[in-house]
């Protein structure tokens, strides 16, 4: 299988992504109206559907050059949860402390269940805690994490993938879980387009809804050598799919044209620069940035001059992300990571 070029775009992909996610959460978490423009410009639903057609690429590919099971799994985990439960521990630990002021909830069983419910992913248990963040528009302490618990199982689905990918038709198989995604996600859509639940919408969110970008970013690595040579051909089809998305036989390719659009800005486009060689700060900035937003907002740090405090919150992200990267994240990572590759002035291929 031909391997991807050295020099490409995906860390400059996911930078970008990851403040898109930032810019388009400011306006609604922190409640200032000179931010709403920000919400035309960027998209949180649709940075995220990116992200997951990114990590299917690229974990689709981990998959296939990790020496065993066990070296795959290791290196996922010592990439996600050192960062992951960083933030979780801060929050749980200090948020109480400084913001609520009361140490009360402190080893609280709203406390508790706070803490191990994000821990194992399970964010949608117990969001928030009693006193945080309640004066603010939102009172969840980090909404962006439902992502991460999806990614996880994407992580652990992609060896059962690979089993049924063992078959000579692999393409029918991608596309019979592809339909099957895109069919998950119409009906409870639907279900909640009748009735109102937002339980229905919850639903939707998850893993088999999601599927579809990651099998499409995934299908893309398996059949790269076709992609490679026709993608500006298919870049087209798939530039006018996503222009008329509203329509309604659109939707069902919807998920392949993002990832053939994506796939090409981050392999086909020039190349833009190493942006990892200071670090990549692309999953701190995803993981820090809506508390931190919380935190400006309750201590009304967009008040009087709101661009003022949009500047210290970027440096403040900036530095919290790259501080995790330095300290937290990248001593977990093995040497051979194309993160701390990235970091070096020529990076082995």
């Amino acid at each position: 299988m031909a391997d991807i070029p050295h020099k490409n775009n995906f860390d400059l992909l996911r930078l970008v992504l990851a403040f898109g996610v930032c810019l388009a959460h400011l306006a609604n978490v922190s409640g200032v109206d000179v931010f709403s423009p920000l919400e035309h410009y960027f998209n949180s639903g649709l940075a995220v559907d990116c992200f997951f057609v990114v990590s299917g690429f690229l974990i689709f590919r981990s998959y296939y050059r990790s020496s065993s099971l066990s070296s795959y799994f290791n290196k996922r985990l010592r990439r996600i949860y050192p960062a992951y439960l960083t933030v979780v521990l801060l929050a749980a630990v200090f948020l109480p402390i400084f913001i609520a002021l009361d140490t009360k909830v402190l080893f609280s069983t709203e406390w508790f269940r706070y803490l191990f419910s994000n821990l194992a992913f399970l964010n949608f248990l117990q969001p928030d805690l009693s006193g945080i963040f309640a004066s603010n528009p939102l009172s969840v302490i980090n909404a962006p994490l439902w992502t991460i618990k999806v990614e996880v199982m994407f992580y652990l689905s992609v060896p059962f993938f690979f089993f049924l990918l063992q078959n000579r038709k692999k393409w029918l198989i991608l596309w019979l879980l592809y339909i099957a995604s895109f069919c998950y996600s119409l009906l409870f859509l639907q279900l909640y387009q009748d009735t109102g639940v937002e339980l229905y919408l919850k639903f939707e969110k998850q893993l088999p809804g999601q599927l579809g970008f990651f099998l499409s970013g995934g299908g893309i690595y398996l059949y790269f050598s076709f992609f490679k040579k026709h993608h500006w051909k298919l870049l087209l089809p798939s530039l006018i799919f996503l222009g008329f998305n509203g329509i309604s036989f659109v939707p069902l390719f919807y998920p392949l044209a993002l990832a053939i659009a994506v796939i090409s800005f981050a392999l086909s486009f020039p190349y833009l620069g190493n942006w990892g060689k200071y670090g990549d700060i692309s999953y701190g900035v995803y993981v820090y940035h809506f508390p931190l937003i919380q935190i400006f907002t309750t201590f009304d740090l967009f008040s009087g001059h709101p661009w003022t405090g949009f500047t210290l919150l970027i440096f403040s992200i900036l530095i919290t992300s790259t501080c995790s990267y330095h300290f937290i994240e990248r001593p977990f990572l093995e040497k051979s990571s194309h993160y701390r590759q990235a970091a070096e002035e020529n990076p082995t291929p």
